[in-house]
């Protein structure tokens, strides 16, 4: 494993948890494998769609977990935990007064879930180690099934489990979406810690291909405009970049046409042509009613005054349903966190395969946050989670008594 997957060869101060990890697994390439194998009508889905139960049962595990850390750190909260979570107190506020008044259920149901899905997501990254090798390795193993999933399973150029088979719950089988969260979340987890180029190079190739297949264009497009970052950060010298620089431009020399031919089916070669996209056209004028709607309710919004699924795709949703104040909250504190990894982990002389993770999850989602995803898009979740497990292991580093901490 060294020799392919150089790992950074200092072990982390703060011991990985088993709760967090475990949740990782079942939740992101565990719900592959799952939605996979009802897809190909393997077996039933008798845990449903998986991902809600699955966040309920996982959800007392990981609050415990927590409650431990905090006591064990004399009941000292950390700043992140306190930022988030007000976010978190606040988004539930809304959800539940206007659930008293009378709004939609659907939409209600899917906030609240919202809701149990950013605590565990925030909190499994917060916690998990993946610079630990046993962790990594089975991330690592994980992300190379799925891959190899998507490529034996896929036909004319696109991975879609519920056209291979006749799944007995049809209803259950996820979107594209679904199988592009779990693949990203642990390609992620996997590419930031890993130190060999040639090895980083084979990952890079291998998940475009499975995004690519996959046919999700948001992440496909948010992991290529990632992938850059992760070279400069590890760059030892401007030729190292320059390499990368090289090879990215003669990949995307390649001729469309030439991959069309091979994958005629692929939802990607709509970004080539967005005035041709019933996708891109529908999102346009979902765009357009929530900047209507903030412009009569610019203050409070107008929380679910759309139909189940009729929402804006991108931060403006934050504004329609919880306000300006929200909306402003929101971004106000996934920018600082930004600047702060900015400062602390590019301009500062110690680098580190967290501090990576949390650039490249914050990143990731500002960048969704910005063209395709709902306010309550997970991401932003991982990366405050993946910001607080920097911040904690930095602290800790530095000083090796952990009852000086700020909190766990």
């Amino acid at each position: 494993m060294d020799a392919t997957y150089a790992l950074a060869a200092r072990t982390s101060a703060v011991n990985p948890s088993g709760a967090e990890q475990v949740a990782f697994l079942l939740l992101f390439p565990g719900f592959f494998f799952y939605q996979t194998l009802i897809g190909m009508g393997v077996m039933r889905a008798f845990l449903g769609g998986y991902f809600a139960i699955v966040s309920i049962v996982l959800a007392g595990p990981l609050a415990y977990a927590y409650l431990r850390a905090v006591k064990a750190a004399r009941y000292r909260i950390a700043p992140t935990d306190v930022q988030f979570g007000f976010f978190l107190a606040y988004f539930l506020v809304i959800v539940v007064i206007n659930a008293a008044f009378g709004a939609d259920t659907i939409i209600v149901q899917t906030h609240v879930l919202s809701i149990l899905y950013f605590i565990n997501i925030y909190l499994i990254f917060k916690n998990v180690d993946f610079s630990n090798r046993k962790t990594a390795m089975l991330m690592l193993v994980s992300l190379l099934i799925m891959s190899a999933t998507i490529f034996v399973f896929s036909t004319d150029g696109s991975f879609q489990p519920g056209e291979l088979g006749d799944p007995t719950n049809p209803e259950s089988v996820a979107t594209y979406q679904g199988f592009a969260r779990s693949y990203v979340l642990t390609f992620v987890a996997v590419i930031c810690f890993v130190r060999l180029l040639v090895a980083r190079l084979a990952l890079y190739c291998m998940a475009v291909a499975a995004l690519f297949l996959n046919g999700s264009r948001s992440e496909l497009v948010a992991v290529l405009f990632v992938l850059p970052l992760v070279e400069l950060y590890r760059a030892k010298n401007w030729l190292h970049v320059l390499c990368i620089l090289v090879l990215g431009v003669a990949l995307f020399s390649i001729s469309p046409q030439t991959l069309m031919e091979n994958a005629p089916d692929s939802r990607v070669w709509e970004l080539f042509d967005l005035s041709h996209s019933d996708s891109a056209n529908a999102r346009h004028d979902l765009t357009r009613h929530a900047l209507s709607t903030i412009a009569n309710h610019p203050l409070l919004g107008d929380y679910a005054s759309y139909p189940p699924g009729g929402y804006s795709h991108n931060i403006l949703s934050a504004w329609v349903d919880l306000g300006f104040f929200g909306f402003a909250y929101l971004l106000l504190m996934l920018a600082l966190t930004t600047f702060r990894l900015f400062v602390r982990g590019w301009l500062g002389r110690t680098r580190s395969g967290q501090c990576l993770l949390a650039w490249n999850l914050i990143c990731m989602s500002l960048f969704l946050l910005m063209t395709a995803k709902t306010f309550d898009d997970m991401l932003a979740g991982a990366a405050m989670g993946a910001y607080a497990n920097y911040c904690n292991r930095t602290r800790q580093a530095q000083v090796p008594d952990k009852r000086k901490g700020n909190g766990p």
